[in-house]
């Protein structure tokens, strides 16, 4: 199962569950909404076996998920930047280093029971470093797979082959630039969300995914969830509309959902 448990620039989760093993990409969220979003599915925080963590900033993780990691002894997987950045930001978080829960990924592909765990270099301002990752769910000869990568300014040819062939792919669709640019923000705000290590905007997100199906075996890829949809400059409609190519001309539209920010779902069978 694949499943947004918030998604937006105020907290981000994202559930990947296999018969074996439940992992979060992400924990930006107070305890507090984690355990409502996590009850929703039917998931007990106990039942949450790794973290991936894809940057630093805040709505991705914070001093509450070292809190909830901590009480459930949860691993944290992150670039081994990304866990000095987060054993500075956080005192909480030198706990995990020393109890060995704060796991450095260093370019294999990490096992959390039948799920493989692969991540790639994304670009994006964050502290540290930002991935997106690749998780293959299940036994070798009927593995499905997810590719996420939910911040990320623009997306270079290098990333496309992660996305290819997965069953599932989390994208970022954050902004309208017509929106974006008639927004209040502030001129430097803007220039960076809309900048190369930003923010992907809709039909940035539309052509990425019209190059990942184009790669892809037709038919491989069932299901995308657009990610991180800006609240003042973006809205589901617009973001829906701009991947419409995904349904056009084929036997077996590929399904193309909005995750939101306060509402978990949908729940993607894998």
């Amino acid at each position: 199962m694949l499943c947004p448990l918030a998604s937006g620039s105020l907290g981000n989760a994202l559930l990947v569950a296999s018969s074996k093993a439940r992992v979060l990409v992400d924990i930006g969220l107070t305890q507090r909404r984690l355990r409502e979003a996590l009850a929703a599915v039917d998931v007990e925080p106990d039942d949450i076996d790794a973290v991936f963590l894809t940057h630093t900033h805040r709505d991705h993780f914070s001093s509450s998920a070292t809190g909830f990691c901590l009480r459930h002894a949860i691993p944290v997987y992150a670039s081994e930047e990304n866990l000095a950045h987060l054993s500075d930001a956080f005192p909480g978080f030198r706990r995990l280093v020393r109890d060995g829960l704060a796991r450095p990924l260093d370019g294999d592909a990490v096992e959390i029971g039948d799920v493989a765990v692969e991540a790639f270099d994304v670009p994006h301002d964050s502290p540290g470093w930002c991935q997106g990752f690749r998780l293959s769910l299940g036994p070798a000869r009927r593995r499905r797979s997810v590719a996420v990568a939910t911040d990320l300014g623009h997306v270079p040819d290098g990333i496309v082959p992660w996305f290819v062939d997965a069953c599932a792919v989390v994208i970022e669709s954050n902004h309208d630039p017509g929106m974006l640019w008639a927004s209040s923000r502030p001129a430097d705000l803007i220039d960076r969300i809309a900048g190369p290590h930003g923010h992907l905007a809709n039909e940035e997100a539309a052509e990425a995914m019209a190059e990942i199906i184009g790669r892809s075996h037709r038919g491989r890829v069932r299901d995308v969830v657009l990610a991180h949809l800006s609240r003042d400059c973006n809205t589901p409609d617009l973001a829906l509309e701009a991947q419409a190519h995904l349904a056009r001309g084929k036997a077996e539209p590929v399904r193309v959902f909005a995750a939101r920010q306060f509402e978990p779902g949908p729940k993607i069978a894998m």
